[in-house]
């Protein structure tokens, strides 16, 4: 047997369990970093995705908005069209009826003309506080989307603790000890023989 084989070999098995140790927290670092990347990606993904689509929801609403204007011109001038057609206080007075109640007459459908026009304005104006609503809604969720993405992804990661090296025992101290030990034997060997020669 070798002086200090016993602590010779503890300290290779220590040192093989330590390099172990630290291939696994280096596998484990590679794999954290490859995931992280992928993460990255996908927050960068989500971000052009999610700004595409809120661009869509504005262009859709700018849409509805400029037709809802198109139906009103369009409306607006069919009444003006029909006003100036069946207007009976003009036919009156181009008849030759003039008076008070041709007037009169010409004014409540001159105001109720206007009322109508009045009217389409405001269900216009409604129509486009609905719209701004629901562009403000999506940009909220787009914004709110985006936030929990960059949070998934804000903290940073580092690698495990690196393991303690190990304590390697004292081969040149083991070895003395050992070779103390079979010093005693011999002595207690010799000891022995001497008892039984005497």
């Amino acid at each position: 047997m070798c002086l200090g084989a016993k602590a010779k070999a503890a300290n290779e098995r220590m040192l093989r369990d330590w390099n172990h140790k630290l291939e696994k927290r280096e596998r484990n670092w590679m794999q954290t970093l490859s995931l992280t990347n992928v993460e990255h990606i996908q927050h960068e993904q989500l971000i052009d995705s999610s700004n595409l689509q809120l661009a869509n929801i504005y262009s859709d609403i700018q849409e509805k908005h400029g037709k809802a204007v198109d139906a009103m011109f369009s409306q607006s001038q069919e009444d003006w069209k029909q006003f100036l057609q069946q207007n009976k206080g003009d036919q009156m007075k181009a008849a030759g009826r003039l008076g008070r109640s041709t007037d009169r007459i010409g004014a409540i459908e001159l105001g109720q003309y206007l009322k109508r026009g009045n009217d389409m304005a405001n269900k216009l104006t409604d129509a486009a506080t609905e719209l701004s609503k629901a562009g403000a809604q999506a940009a909220g969720r787009t914004r709110a989307q985006q936030l929990q993405s960059f949070a998934n992804i804000a903290f940073i990661k580092n690698p495990d603790m690196v393991p303690p090296k190990p304590v390697f025992q004292d081969v040149g101290a083991a070895s003395f000890m050992d070779a103390l030990s079979i010093g005693s034997k011999l002595i207690g060997m010799g000891s022995g023989i001497d008892n039984i020669i005497n």
